[in-house]
């Protein structure tokens, strides 16, 4: 719904100005507060009307470790929004609408907040049938009610309404052939992710990874959840070596029992030299995350590489 969003804003700025705006993906995370200013500058010279998309910044989420982030951001956004930028549109987006932020109030103050309500499934139905019609797309009408009742976004449908595309040609779609395309959502999980990385298996993390980024999980999500199972592991180690058997390790953990079963299990495989490296990597990641401009998606592949070798 966000995307539709995004796309009814660009065309009605369209049909107002002279042809289509300049569209730009700001990936603000891996920016400083000096460059996302920059960044918003914009001048009419060269181009009549642009679109600044900002997606799912982490300043605009909860969470103490952001503070210094979300201030400095503010004083942008302040300084952006005390200026007239005439031609130019301003976009944020965030999967929660969190009021506590001070950022998220200004917005409510200086922009227009829209909150996307979820397509019912007759509404989903309709919008899919409609983007496989885009596509010259056919499909047959058991096909379309196996990726309306699917459980997935958008997004990933659309992802998967051009992979069939690819596949089938001209041809008509069946349901086996979505079905031989369509992950379930409760099927990918970070847990898939994690856990080929402590079994050390570089193909499996790597699949579950281009899965989850499919699917649009954010990198410092991922990051977060592989750096908790690293520490849960390290902890079980460490009661491990006090003599701690896994009813001891639970309640000194504060782990569910399935999640120490896991770790004890993986770790005849670690020692603390290896766990040390491991967070090490962890906070490389982490770092380059929020301090270079490469993509995330070639550091985390340099950090699954790392992490199984």
């Amino acid at each position: 719904m966000i995307a539709t969003a995004i796309s009814s804003i660009i065309s009605d700025l369209a049909s107002k100005g002279d042809g289509d705006p300049e569209v730009i993906t700001v990936e603000a995370d891996e920016m400083s507060s000096l460059e996302l200013g920059q960044t918003l500058e914009f001048s009419p010279l060269f181009v009549s009307s642009r679109v600044v998309v900002v997606k799912n910044p982490a300043w605009l989420g909860k969470g103490s470790r952001q503070s210094r982030k979300i201030n400095e951001s503010l004083k942008v956004l302040e300084d952006y929004f005390g200026r007239e930028h005439p031609g130019q549109v301003l976009i944020l987006t965030a999967p929660d609408n969190n009021t506590s932020n001070p950022i998220i109030k200004l917005l409510h103050k200086k922009a227009q907040v829209i909150n996307p309500r979820p397509l019912s499934l007759p509404e989903l139905e309709i919008w899919c049938k409609g983007e496989l019609q885009r596509r010259g797309l056919n499909m047959e009408p058991a096909a379309v009610q196996r990726m309306v009742n699917s459980g997935q976004d958008m997004y990933y449908l659309l992802n998967l309404m051009d992979k069939l595309a690819l596949l089938a040609g001209s041809k008509t779609v069946t349901v086996q052939a979505v079905e031989e395309q369509l992950d379930l959502r409760q099927e990918i999980k970070v847990f898939k992710l994690t856990d080929a990385l402590l079994a050390r298996n570089l193909r499996g993390a790597l699949t579950a990874f281009y899965q989850l980024q499919e699917q649009g999980e954010h990198h410092l999500l991922l990051l977060h959840m592989i750096t908790r199972q690293y520490f849960v592991l390290g902890q079980v180690i460490s009661c491990q070596s006090a003599g701690m058997n896994r009813s001891m390790i639970a309640s000194e953990t504060g782990q569910k029992d399935f999640m120490i079963k896991k770790m004890v299990e993986k770790a005849p495989g670690f020692d603390p030299a290896k766990i040390r490296s491991g967070f090490e990597k962890l906070l490389a990641a982490d770092v380059s995350f929020k301090s270079e401009s490469k993509d995330p998606q070639i550091i985390m592949e340099a950090l699954l590489v790392e992490m199984c070798s």
